[in-house]
């Protein structure tokens, strides 16, 4: 089950690349794909066993983070907005003059999308550590290592030697793909309204 994450990764990526016409079938295995994250989503939240109160006193640090990661979005389209001009054109005389992309655009763009990616680094390291805070302060120790203990750390880094990791590191882990999903939200908040905990 541990491994159905990096299918489900997978699975979302070639979907998405290969897939550009909105038939209904795309809508429905789209839909499906998506249900199977939740799936595997609850397979993670479901055995920390939280009650309706821990659940409430995560979620102001989940929608914190939600709400950084939509500003740097609309950042970037900001950023990248602005080049869209120079790009649309590079592209037109590359197809209609035979014209190779300059040199500089290149240049530029390259800078732009490592400046792009520090600082989604840089915003998901801090989300990591708000969600993290507020995990253990809510949840009991026996929560946060079956948190930490539930994914196996090599099916996301492929160096890393699981034994050597501290508990803190797999701690991280877990909220990074589990707690800090985009699905995991929706599903925290319809567990903490449901019937059960």
């Amino acid at each position: 089950m541990k491994h159905l994450l990096l299918v489900l990764v997978l699975a979302f990526s070639l979907l998405g690349i290969s897939v550009a016409q909105d038939s209904e079938k795309v809508k429905i295995a789209n839909a499906t794909l998506e249900r199977m994250r939740q799936l595997d989503l609850l397979n993670q939240l479901i055995p920390l066993v939280m009650t309706k109160e821990q659940i409430r006193k995560l979620l102001p640090a989940i929608e914190k983070a939600r709400r950084d990661v939509k500003i740097q979005q609309a950042e970037e389209a900001d950023l990248i907005g602005r080049d869209a001009a120079r790009v649309q054109k590079a592209v037109e005389d590359g197809i209609n003059k035979g014209d190779v992309p300059d040199i500089k655009l290149l240049k530029d763009l390259n800078a732009l999308v490592r400046f792009m990616s520090m600082k989604r680094d840089a915003v998901a390291a801090d989300n990591t550590k708000d969600v993290m805070t507020a995990m253990k302060a809510t949840l009991n120790a026996g929560q946060l290592k079956a948190a930490g203990n539930s994914l196996n750390p090599r099916v996301y880094e492929t160096k890393v030697k699981p034994e050597e990791m501290k508990d803190d590191d797999r701690l991280e882990l877990f909220v990074r793909e589990i707690m800090l999903d985009p699905l995991a939200y929706d599903i925290l908040v319809k567990m903490q309204a449901g019937a059960r905990g």
